[in-house]
């Protein structure tokens, strides 16, 4: 088999395909190996990269000026140009800084792209990285009508675009791990493998519309080449558009539990998982990822949040390109406000306040936490009463201070002190801090309460467990060793059994249904591969589990018995698929092509011969 060798430095490729609408660079170049006689796709990418290891992608491949470098002189196309209409990369560009755009055109110029999704904030997104490859069965008929073959759009390679924005149907998807076993390969959507490993996206019927609506709206973004937004402009159209819908208040702040539950419906029909996983509840019951996108903006967002929360509020962002936005109102500036113009306490609160002062003789502060206002608001409505109150001392009094210096040697937490004697934790700090034998004796006295707890704790955990397994193991090993060492030496290990928790009868049931299921798969592939129980567990991503537990798995270890093929049966059902290679270019084989085809040094004296022997008499019989 001949050996493509790679161009020379300033050697350019005698043709190069003609780009089509939309069409993908990994679309191009798999084109261009189809069309070149290459045999192998290796070839192809030694051709045109130098080197065949190199994995091309459809969503932000590396490599761009080299594949330039060689583009014949009447391809009037550039680096920039490539990246603008032939990758997913002006679909994040509007949502990055300057430095990250410039950043991210430099690495997919050069030939490594390491490191490009993280810069991007792609891997913590929580929406993924992935390089999926989706086609649409209606736009592959009617590529193959209007150019003579099918290709990969960019569109449909989108995050979260699981239905076609032309036709509304729904795309069939690559299985992750074929494509995984082919990075160095180069396919397009008819090619016999791709077709026997695509299933369509299962999409419910609640949300096929806004699927749709997706789709096309990720597609606007695509085409529009947009350069970077500013965050403080997109955060005041979100803010336009919650005001809108009576989301925040007249001041502008937003209606944080109002927001989040109106948020929240609108999302719940979506799913937790995949592509759409950034949308599970938080614990705080809030859609943080929506909060975020309405506050100051520390990091780049990923587009599919910015369009998620624009479909949230009823916005279109057709009108995000086409305007500037600059008749739009500003976000709101806090400002210092005179008292005449902030709105004046209920009658009852005023009541309240007048109680508190005059009658029960309290503080300013103490009525700021039972009314749950601030100290500067109860102090403007009571200069608005007439209300005399007295200033705050700035020194403590002898027995105010001797009965502080008693309760704070004790483990009472400052903040209930505090409360409790009618004083502020920051002056219980400065009494600490003049008396440095109070904060001793309190710091013993902590540390001796925190050494008893952690103790009982640990003696408790350690009759169940093993010592070093527990929380304050640590601890107690930096603190407290001699008794830790005690402890340990003297506690009787109860010995537990632990329950199954693997239900290994099912579990066997699974695996030897998706044994059968990938090996089915394995001896469907064009090219043979060896199906043995390692390729089918790898298949599988099963692999370690089938190695160490099989002897629990009883059907399983039959399914794979069943499906597994020796190295003669793989030597003779290569010789079968070279046999039906050179059928049409050589009708009368010699031993030496099949046998070379296969990848076989030698027949030998066994099945494998009978079987070459077969092929050959059957292929001179044919003549």
């Amino acid at each position: 088999m001949p050996i493509v060798k790679a161009l020379e430095r300033g050697t350019k490729l005698c043709f190069f395909p003609t780009s089509l609408p939309d069409e993908s660079v990994f679309s191009l170049i798999a084109r261009y190996h189809q069309l070149s006689g290459n045999a192998d796709d290796r070839d192809t990418l030694r051709e045109l990269f130098g080197k065949h290891t190199i994995v091309v992608t459809s969503h932000l491949p590396s490599s761009i000026d080299s594949l330039v470098g060689i583009l014949p002189s009447g391809v009037l196309i550039d680096a920039q140009g490539i990246i603008n209409r032939h990758t997913i990369f002006p679909y994040y560009r509007p949502f990055l800084t300057e430095r990250q755009i410039s950043l991210g055109v430099a690495a997919m110029k050069s030939d490594s792209a390491i490191g490009l999704k993280t810069m991007m904030g792609l891997v913590a997104s929580q929406v993924g990285g992935g390089n999926p490859y989706r086609f649409c069965a209606q736009c592959a008929e009617q590529d193959k009508h209007l150019y003579g073959q099918p290709y990969w759009h960019r569109a449909h390679q989108l995050p979260a675009v699981h239905i076609c924005h032309e036709h509304g149907t729904a795309l069939y998807a690559l299985d992750a791990s074929w494509v995984d076993r082919h990075r160095h390969s180069l396919f397009l959507p008819t090619t016999p493998d791709v077709i026997n490993f695509a299933n369509q996206i299962a999409i419910e019927k609640s949300l096929s519309t806004w699927m749709h609506s997706l789709s096309i709206c990720s597609k606007q973004v695509l085409d529009a080449e947009l350069g970077a937004i500013s965050p403080t402009q997109l955060r005041g159209i979100y803010r336009d558009l919650a005001s809108d819908l009576k989301l925040t208040h007249a001041s502008g702040r937003l209606r944080v539990p109002k927001f989040s539950t109106w948020i929240l419906q609108k999302i719940a029909d979506l799913p937790t998982s995949g592509t759409f996983q950034f949308t599970k509840a938080e614990t705080s019951g809030k859609p943080e990822w929506a909060l975020g996108l309405l506050r100051k903006a520390r990091k780049s967002t990923h587009p599919l949040k910015h369009l998620l929360l624009m479909h949230c509020l009823n916005g279109n962002w057709a009108t995000v390109m086409t305007s500037s936005y600059k008749n739009k109102k500003p976000l709101p500036q806090t400002s210092i406000q005179s008292t005449s113009s902030l709105p004046k306490p209920s009658c009852v609160l005023s009541e309240q306040l007048r109680s508190m002062l005059v009658e029960d003789k309290k503080s300013l502060r103490h009525c700021a936490q039972l009314l749950g206002q601030s100290v500067t608001t109860l102090r403007v409505e009571a200069t608005r009463l007439g209300l005399q109150v007295p200033s705050r001392p700035k020194t403590l009094n002898p027995s105010k201070l001797a009965e502080l210096r008693t309760v704070l040697a004790s483990t009472t937490s400052l903040n209930t002190l505090a409360q409790r004697h009618e004083t502020s934790v920051v002056s219980l700090y400065r009494i600490l801090r003049m008396y440095p034998d109070v904060a001793i004796a309190r710091d013993k006295l902590i540390s001796a309460r925190e050494q008893e707890i952690r103790r009982k704790r640990f003696s408790l955990g350690c009759q169940k467990m093993l010592a070093r397994g527990l929380p304050d193991y640590a601890w107690l090993y930096k603190h407290d060793r001699q008794w830790l060492s005690e402890t340990i030496a003297t506690t009787p290990k109860k010995k537990t059994v632990s329950a199954t928790r693997i239900d290994w009868g099912m579990r066997d049931r699974e695996f030897a249904e998706a044994v059968m299921k990938h090996s089915r798969q394995l001896y469907a592939i064009q090219k043979p591969v060896w199906v043995t129980k390692a390729s089918i567990g790898r298949s599988m991503r099963k692999r370690s589990l089938l190695e160490k537990y099989l002897l629990r798995l009883p059907l399983t270890a039959q399914a794979l018995a069943a499906n597994i093929e020796s190295i003669e049966d793989f030597q003779c059902r290569r010789l079968q698929w070279a046999a039906l290679q050179v059928k049409q270019l050589h009708p009368a084989p010699l031993p030496w092509m099949l046998l070379r085809i296969a990848g076989l040094k030698y027949a030998g004296s066994g099945k494998v011969s009978k079987v070459l022997d077969e092929l050959l008499n059957e292929a001179h019989d044919v003549i």
